[in-house]
Formats: structure tokens, sequence, C-alpha cells
């Protein structure tokens, strides 16, 4: 696990979990917000079939940490696979009965178009930054 400085607010960490790009950026990880009962994940550059299990281990470990929030930050995802997309639909009608707000952040064209193929798109509101997902 390593931490990085939130480069905004100094005197934050986010503490990641899993591995990095050569740039020190997450691949898939997850980290706390500053806030109580809100949790981000961050999807890396591809959500694709070979990260679908790993993925899958951090969306549930966030869904069960008693988190009223979970944010999927999907602002530097530049692929995103059906099956993932299918897991957000089942994530978000799962969790809804349990009073825990699955929302995601971002997404390009790529990723929107995912989401749409299967249908998830419209069980989300989205957000153009994490800050603006948390605060609400």
């Amino acid at each position: 696990m390593t931490a990085a400085t939130d480069r905004r607010h100094t005197s934050r960490l986010r503490w990641y979990r899993r591995s990095t790009t050569p740039n020190g950026e997450p691949v898939l990880g997850i980290h706390t917000r500053t806030g109580p009962g809100c949790w981000v994940l961050l999807g890396g550059s591809e959500l694709d079939e070979a990260r679908r299990d790993e993925f899958q281990v951090l969306l549930d470990g966030a869904l069960n940490s008693g988190a009223r929030v979970v944010i999927l930050d999907l602002r530097r995802t530049a692929f995103l696979s059906i099956r993932v997309a299918a897991s957000l639909a089942t994530a978000k009608r799962t969790i809804g009965m349990r009073g825990v707000d699955l929302r995601l952040v971002g997404g390009g064209q790529q990723v929107q178009r995912a989401l749409d193929l299967v249908g998830v798109r419209p069980l989300f509101r989205y957000y153009t930054s994490v800050d603006e997902a948390s605060t609400e």
C-alpha cells in the first residue's frame, strides 16, 4: 500500500491498494475520503476482463465497509468492458436496498458507450468531480 498526497490539500493522504503505472498513478485502487461514510474507487486506465475480478473485490469491499456513499471515479478510464458495466448495474440495484448510493464520476466516450450498451446509464446520476459527488 502506498500513500500519495492530494496536491490540492497537502494535509490529506490518499491510500491506494494494488499496482501503479510507471508515473505513479494507480492502475486500480480505492481510498477513503475525509468525509465520514464515503469511499472512492479509482477505475484506472482500463476496466477490462483481466481486471474484472480485482475490481469486483474492491467494489465489494467498499460496499460492505459501512459507507453510505461509494464513488466510482472513471475520469481516467479509457476502456470499460461490457461485463464490468453489467456488474455496475447489479451492484447499483443490490446496494440501493441497503441504503448505499453508488455514484459515477466522469467517463469518456468509450466508457459511456459501454454503459449505454448494457442499459446502465439511466441508473446513475453523473458528476464532473469527486468533490461534487462527495458533497451532495
